[in-house]
């Protein structure tokens, strides 16, 4: 997969580079303008927030296989698609995983985002602006503890896809 890299990288790389130095907020009024403010936009919003991590350490995985592997694979004369398959996502994996866990924080805190700052809907962020303009510390506390519990139920069912994922890497 190093072959799609190597002539793309002058393109794609300066352009995720500059993707990423764009605040995550800053997307809304397109957003906004090119979906509207019902669900679509939501969804729009936070998978732009999602994508950046996933790709950029996708990208970076790719970027660093060792170009051994590559030769190995000529020498072997496996087809583009045996070396994907076989050498390159294996490969690759790892940095995968870490862009899909920076990607899902990225993408819950985009959603929360949308719902404490943008006020667009009732939900924990919603409640949240509630208690802080009641004085309600209740509520407060308890949204913040119903965070952090969808937060490690979010981040426990990563890392156990990624461990049913890896394991035959292991072998």
């Amino acid at each position: 997969m190093a072959w799609l890299f190597e002539n793309s990288g002058a393109i794609v790389g300066p352009s995720l580079l500059a993707f990423r130095q764009i605040a995550i907020f800053a997307w809304v009024p397109l957003l906004s303008a090119w979906f509207g403010g019902a669900d679509a936009g939501k969804i729009a919003f936070i998978a732009v927030a999602g994508f950046q991590p996933v790709v950029i350490n996708t990208w970076q995985g790719v970027k660093g296989l060792p170009p051994a592997y590559r030769e190995l694979a000529d020498v072997l004369i496996f087809s583009r698609i045996d070396y994907v398959r076989l050498v390159a996502l294996p490969g690759t994996l790892p940095a995968i995983f870490t862009g899909l866990h920076a990607g899902l924080i990225h993408a819950w805190l985009a959603a929360l985002g949308l719902e404490l700052f943008l006020n667009v809907t009732p939900g924990i962020g919603g409640r949240l602006n509630e208690g802080s303009q009641l004085f309600d510390m209740d509520l407060l506390f308890l949204g913040i503890i119903i965070l952090a519990v969808i937060g490690l139920f979010y981040n426990s069912s990563a890392v156990w896809l990624e461990t049913r994922l890896l394991r035959r890497r292991t072998r």
